[in-house]
Parts: structure tokens; C-alpha cells; sequence
């Protein structure tokens, strides 16, 4: 294993700085449905607590989702 110069890691972090924007960008229209559905839930009614756990459950499997969306099956 080589040790990486100062050029390497200053391009790795770039990336990875960049690749955590992406993410973000793309994360944050998910996270502002479930805080959308969870204020809605409250609205009609529902306990703060069963609108955290049906907006939790529902952010799950959307995050899931998108990360898997280009996995190979």
C-alpha cells in the first residue's frame, strides 16, 4: 500500500465534499415530504408521536429506495 500524496488527498476530499452535496441535494427533497406528511397527520388529528412513527417508517423505505435505485439487481 503507497502513501497517497498531498495532491491525492486534497482530490479525494474534493470528491467526497462534492459527493456529500449531491447526496444532500438529492436527500432533501425526501426529508421535506416526511416532515410534510408528519405536520399533515397533525393537523388532521393525529399524536405527535403516531405521525413521527408513520412519517419514520415511510422515510425508511424512501431513503432505501433512492439508495437502491442504482444498485445492479
Amino acid at each position: 500500500m503507497t502513501i497517497p500524496s498531498p495532491e491525492e488527498l486534497d482530490r479525494s476530499r474534493h470528491e467526497l465534499a462534492n459527493g456529500l452535496l449531491v447526496l444532500r441535494d438529492q436527500m432533501t427533497p425526501i426529508f421535506d415530504q416526511a416532515d410534510g406528511m408528519k405536520a399533515d397527520m397533525q393537523r388532521r388529528g393525529w399524536s405527535p408521536t403516531a405521525a413521527e412513527q408513520v412519517a419514520l417508517v415511510w422515510l425508511l423505505g424512501a431513503v432505501n429506495m433512492a439508495m437502491s435505485a442504482g444498485r445492479p439487481k
